[in-house]
């Protein structure tokens, strides 16, 4: 589809609007002078070089925004089923019941014997902005075949479970699952979650989100071992301390989880290309299995942590 009014991305903010770029009615971005471009990565390779390190996959211009104040986190979607880990891992998770979060497997594997809690819609890194308090994790999940690898088929189990040691009363988890990949390829990505380095270096702790842009036409594969793993390359922005964030789309008119934001490889990066691991129906199985008490999955490895306490809003945690 060649054209030279591109949707770019979904800016918000003027300033975040590449050079060349301006706003239309529905705030998309469009091409106003420059080549013709065929393909997202065409525009991507134009006006906005990636910047890809261990800790940072921004894919061509940063369109992450920051949630608004005028926002209550704590009954709105995604923001309210979206939060940050404090103890060892400051990662992003997503309440999917209510005390089990998904996150992401390489957040979790050396926890070990710290103390681990889970400050849900938190609005800043201050326990006054922490709406739910904060949940002590009781222990968390790993795929037994998941490896630390920059190889596909090891991170496309990048994904975990924590189970909190009480429930978050009054929080309302989000929707997930599979969706076929017929669904997903006309479908935008969306993701929401806690950059350890705030974009604009305001107050810390706060979410941000990446507000749809596609999935890439090319993916690696459906899923792995009869649907137990999968991956897909988006180009979603993010830094560290947001791996685990969700991945969701609009299926239906309505927000679903679909995959767990893990970060790529370096080389990945470079052609436009951050990682999620899939929730393919086996994954789905599986953390099924985890938050049932009378099914024992032996294919989860499985950390105990300390006990930790569950916090009030405004409590200092531990």
């Amino acid at each position: 589809m060649t054209q030279r009014l591109l949707r770019c991305l979904l800016f918000t903010a003027a300033a975040l609007v590449p050079s060349g770029c301006a706003h239309d009615a529905d705030e998309h971005v469009v091409l106003e002078d420059g080549p013709e471009a065929e393909t997202e990565t065409e525009y991507y390779q134009y006006y906005c070089a990636n910047t890809c390190s261990a800790s940072q996959m921004i894919i061509g211009c940063d369109d992450r925004e920051v949630q608004s104040p005028s926002v209550d986190g704590a009954s709105t979607e995604p923001w309210s089923f979206t939060g940050r880990f404090d103890g060892g891992s400051k990662c992003t998770g997503t309440l999917i019941a209510d005390k089990f979060v998904l996150t992401a497997a390489h957040c979790m594997v050396n926890q070990g014997g710290a103390q681990l809690g889970f400050a849900l819609a938190q609005e800043v890194q201050a326990v006054s902005g922490r709406p739910y308090g904060t949940h002590g994790v009781r222990r968390v999940w790993i795929p037994s075949p998941f490896v630390a690898s920059d190889n596909e088929e090891d991170r496309a189990y990048d994904y975990a479970i924590a189970e909190l040691w009480a429930p978050i009363a009054g929080a309302q988890p989000a929707d997930w699952g599979y969706v076929s990949w017929g669904t997903l390829k006309d479908l935008l990505a969306r993701s929401v979650g806690y950059p350890a380095t705030q974009p604009d270096g305001g107050v810390l702790g706060r979410p941000w989100a990446t507000t749809g842009s596609d999935y890439h036409s090319i993916q690696p594969y459906a899923w792995l071992d009869g649907g137990e793993a999968g991956l897909l390359y988006t180009y979603l922005d993010a830094t560290g301390g947001q791996s685990g964030s969700p991945l969701y789309s609009f299926v239906g008119g309505q927000r679903k989880v679909v995959g767990v934001l893990i970060g790529s490889p370096v080389a990945a990066c470079q052609v436009h290309q951050n990682w999620a691991s899939r929730l393919t129906p086996g994954a789905v199985e599986h953390i099924d299995n985890v938050m049932d008490p009378q099914t024992i999955d032996f294919w989860w490895d499985k950390i105990d942590l300390p006990w930790s306490p569950t916090s009030d809003p405004n409590e200092s945690w531990p």
